[in-house]
């Protein structure tokens, strides 16, 4: 089984780490090749240890900085929200206004039909029934989880499920799995 660099190495790395094997034609050349795929798989977990090792550093040297101006912003937006709240004259007919270092303001959210108080969603559901029933949903779909453990009880069949149309399929995929010792 020979070697042949990958086009797609890394520049400067065109060396067997990054190499593209012949297809493997005896069990002999697919040990090797998973000896191969579990040694970059170690190398590969290795270097991700390190690299979230480093950024962890990273993000713990500015944690605190970054907490403390977030709750900074927090309680100054408090406190415009306390002023706007108290001024809504100062806005007119607009629900924003320009400042010479941002824009202050209210957003309307999306409408939404809720509950009012001291209402049920049985309750709600009921009343719609009655007086606005083109408003209420009703669902059909197929329960393919009670199939499933029908045709595996024997409950139900192949031929059951083709007079229906539906059939049982499963896919099979290929997995390469290296075997991973903890260091």
């Amino acid at each position: 089984m020979k070697t042949k660099p990958t086009p797609d190495a890394p520049k400067g790395r065109n060396d067997s780490r990054f190499a593209i094997h012949d297809s493997p034609q005896t069990l002999d050349d697919v040990e090797r090749l998973m000896g191969e795929l579990a040694l970059k798989d170690a190398r590969r977990r290795a270097l991700t240890a390190k690299m979230d090792a480093e950024l962890k550093a990273v993000r713990d040297r500015y944690a605190a900085d970054l907490d403390a101006l977030d709750a900074a912003q927090k309680a100054l937006a408090e406190e415009i929200a306390s002023w706007a709240e108290l001024h809504k004259a100062a806005f007119g007919e607009k629900r924003s206004l320009v400042l010479t270092h941002g824009t202050i303001g209210w957003r309307l959210g999306n409408p939404a039909v809720r509950l009012r108080p001291r209402v049920k969603a049985e309750q709600a559901l009921q009343m719609v029934k009655e007086r606005l029933p083109q408003y209420v949903r009703t669902t059909e779909e197929l329960d393919k989880a009670a199939l499933l453990a029908a045709v595996a009880g024997k409950a139900l069949d192949a031929e059951d499920l083709a007079a229906c149309g539906l059939r049982v399929a499963q896919t099979e995929r290929f997995y390469c799995e290296p075997k991973t010792e903890e260091a």
